[in-house]
């Protein structure tokens, strides 16, 4: 029986063409290699989706198309108006005439998406290479004079500045110095050379002026003679100290000038001093809960100071700590202003706070 069975696979082997396998193998293998690649470059036709990035949609701007498609490996762009199609993944393209047109992307060679963008006539195309840079600061006090100035790379001949409080042009000269009235943000501007369509603008913040506290000494209730007219009230006056006469009969101790006193006073009332990242190391502190608001004290003489919180607000520090307290925080740059006796009246400060995976302005 076993003879039997060897002999008729014998048989059939030599009737096989072994040729024709191979060629069924090969076949077989470039099949196999196809639907891989196919399966690489499956791209789902419900995922395709592309951006148009402009900031006026205008004849004569260059338009962002940016593909985000996840998976795409092939990219072929057709914007619509006759003009070479692109194969890029995010090209630019500037339109030469208004209307609507019609931009097409093909992804892969197989899924289409079409979206329609308006194009307007709007005029000459701002040039930011002509458009001046203000030098300024970005926080002022009330009544307090500065200076400001601009760059710019071309020519200038003539400059107009409007600091926002008047309501038109302030100064025409090349370095303006102003004064503001009032507290509050303020949008300062500055055309140059009449160009009206390249004006410069930077907003600034106006904080209040703080006045020390005066006391004055009470006036005492009088009653007038009726018949002297030339009757002055007199005023309270305060009993002098009792040790000045003793010491000034003591020989060998000399008398304190006016100057003397006054420079006491100064130093008596000099905060001490703190560097910007021993102030960032504390208010990092309070963010942790491990300092409050009370350990500053030495450095301020008023919690409720204006703070410019990320360029674009205006709270006292008594609400920054309040914002930061038991936050983790990232402080990106700290700026301390301080008056004539050393005390810290304002800070201009840029943090971000951790919401989650992310780090986001507050």
């Amino acid at each position: 029986m076993n003879r039997r069975l060897k002999n008729s696979i014998n048989k059939f082997y030599k009737k096989i063409d072994f040729r024709i396998l191979y060629i069924f193998i090969i076949f077989i293998l470039i099949g196999l290699f196809i639907l891989f690649y196919k399966y690489s470059r499956f791209v789902s036709c419900e995922q395709i989706d592309f951006a148009i990035e402009a900031e006026r949609k205008q004849v004569g701007e260059i338009i962002g198309f940016k593909d985000l498609t996840p998976g795409a490996k092939s990219w072929l762009w057709d914007f619509g108006d006759n003009s070479p199609k692109k194969y890029e993944q995010h090209p630019l393209h500037r339109y030469s005439k208004s209307g609507m047109y019609i931009v097409t992307l093909k992804v892969n060679g197989s899924c289409i998406l079409q979206k329609t963008i308006e194009i307007k006539n709007m005029g000459k195309i701002i040039d930011s290479r002509k458009v001046p840079q203000i030098i300024s600061p970005t926080v002022v006090t009330v009544g307090q004079p500065f200076n400001v100035y601009c760059k710019y790379s071309g020519e200038a001949f003539s400059w107009e500045w409007s600091f926002g409080e008047s309501g038109q042009m302030d100064d025409t000269s090349e370095y303006p110095i102003y004064n503001y009235s009032e507290p509050g943000k303020k949008r300062l501007t500055l055309v140059i050379n009449g160009d009206i369509a390249h004006i410069a603008s930077k907003d600034i913040y106006v904080k209040p002026r703080v006045l020390n506290e005066v006391k004055e000494t009470p006036i005492l209730g009088f009653i007038p003679d009726k018949n002297d007219e030339d009757f002055e009230p007199k005023h309270n006056i305060l009993p002098e100290n009792p040790w000045v006469p003793v010491l000034k009969n003591i020989s060998g101790v000399p008398e304190e000038t006016p100057l003397e006193k006054e420079k006491n006073k100064i130093i008596e009332d000099q905060a001490p001093s703190i560097s910007e990242n021993q102030f960032k190391e504390l208010l990092l502190e309070v963010a942790k809960q491990g300092k409050t608001k009370e350990d500053f004290s030495k450095y301020i003489n008023n919690y409720d100071f204006s703070v410019i919180k990320n360029d674009k607000t205006i709270i006292t520090f008594s609400e920054l700590c309040e914002k930061i307290e038991n936050k983790k925080i990232k402080i990106k740059s700290l700026r301390i202003d301080r008056n004539n006796n050393n005390y810290i009246t304002n800070i201009n400060i840029k943090y971000k706070i951790k919401k989650g995976p992310f780090w986001i302005y507050d």
